[in-house]
């Protein structure tokens, strides 16, 4: 429950007109859960889409501060240079065509490349920091294999084990990993974060048992979910996606 919506803080007076004390009334009145009526209401009166609503609810949880509540203006913030998508591409592919390579080119020298392919096609040069951003964020497993760094690779590659079992359903592995998707608010298409997938297989038919996606953090209540997935029959979670391939995964795990 929210614990800070009687007041505005430090007394301050938003007036009814604005989000954040229009969105301070709807939670009050929801005990600080966002239900359907509050999520309908938000869209209806301001046109805050869901997702932008459990985004401003959460982030009021860390802070506190109704003005925590207020929907961000759309376009960059002040002071952020956004590149443009042909720069992008640019970046892209010289570090995947000419960075990624056995030979381990410098950064230094990534940089005066990109820079050169830049003037070419008539583009802006990005600055330094964001190319080092675009290389941070690469994965590194995938860097490895690109390069052909085979030490590195097998160490970030999880090896078989001797574990078996005689049937299906007898034993299910459950992990977590980080999507490599980033997932923006529909209005503002502001990044919000990446997904984390919960995943269980058995280990008998490698067949993924059940899965959950989800912008939290893993915890028991992910693998709950995931497990609450697995257990279920799949066939009525399958024609509500149209998805005509059967799962034949279901049921109690047994020994």
């Amino acid at each position: 429950m929210i614990s800070s919506l009687e007041a505005p803080e430090n007394g301050q007076d938003t007036g009814d007109d604005d989000p954040q004390e229009f969105l301070r009334d709807l939670l009050r009145r929801s005990g600080g859960t966002v239900t359907a009526e509050v999520v309908a209401e938000a869209r209806e009166e301001y046109g805050i889409p869901h997702s932008t609503l459990f985004r401003l609810v959460a982030r009021f949880r860390k802070t506190q501060r109704i003005s925590s509540l207020k929907p961000k203006k759309r376009g960059t913030k002040e002071g952020v240079t956004r590149l443009y998508p042909r720069t992008e591409r640019v970046i892209a592919e010289q570090v995947d065509d000419f960075w990624l390579k056995k030979e381990r080119p410098s950064f230094a020298a990534l940089l005066r490349r990109i820079r050169e392919v830049c003037l070419a096609e008539g583009l802006s040069a990005p600055a330094r920091r964001t190319v080092q951003r675009r290389v941070s964020e690469l994965i590194p497993i995938s860097a490895a294999r690109k390069r052909g760094e085979r030490e590195i690779e097998a160490a970030s590659t999880p090896s078989p084990g001797q574990l078996s079992v005689a049937k299906p359903n007898a034993l299910w592995q459950i992990d977590h990993t980080i999507v490599d998707v980033i997932v923006v608010d529909e209005q503002y298409r502001q990044p919000i974060g990446r997904p984390v997938l919960t995943i269980a297989i058995d280990v008998c038919t490698r067949m993924v048992a059940g899965f959950h996606l989800s912008l939290e953090a893993p915890s028991r209540t992910s693998v709950g979910l995931c497990l609450l997935h697995a257990v279920y029959d799949k066939t009525a979670w399958l024609d509500e996606r149209g998805i005509e391939i059967p799962w034949p995964i279901a049921g109690v795990m047994s020994g």
